[in-house]
């Protein structure tokens, strides 16, 4: 009878493992991996729009140019005054709420933009993580949505 019983369960979780691995992959379709392509792309320019930010603070901020921010973030060189820990404290506060806010954008495109919301999202991130078949077709497509040659 145990064997019987181990040999269900075992069956039962093949066949449950099974269909989930079948529902991930038909959201491998070419229109999909066009919508996370232009996911990610929206997502890479909010990131890279955290630099430009950043370099503009620092910049515009007397008393602080590129190097001593280096020296206040890494925590080397002379202590920080007063003045240059608020200063952190701000660019700090401003990353944080920036990367919230691109936190928010996946979670409101991946159930927007996808079917299944999170589902067809996570099914996709996790393929292309793994599968080399997957990733070089991704990469054609991320190409011709980004208009750039795929590498």
């Amino acid at each position: 009878m145990r064997k019987i019983n181990l040999i269900l369960a075992t069956l039962f979780t093949v066949m449950v493992f099974g269909t989930a691995q079948a529902q991930d992959d038909e959201y491998l379709t070419d229109e999909n991996l066009r919508r996370y392509a232009i996911m990610e792309e929206v997502i890479d320019d909010m990131k890279s729009e955290i630099s430009v930010v950043l370099n503009d603070m620092i910049k515009n901020q007397e008393g602080i140019d590129g190097k001593r921010y280096s020296e206040l973030k890494s925590g080397s060189g002379e202590a920080a005054s007063d003045f240059e820990n608020k200063f952190m404290d701000q660019i700090n506060n401003m990353v944080e709420e920036r990367k919230e806010a691109i936190g928010d954008v996946v979670k409101i495109l991946a159930t927007k933009m996808l079917p299944d919301g999170g589902k067809a999202y996570n099914a996709i991130k996790s393929k292309l993580a793994s599968d080399e078949e997957l990733k070089t077709k991704y990469a054609a497509i991320k190409a011709e949505v980004t208009g750039e040659t795929a590498e």
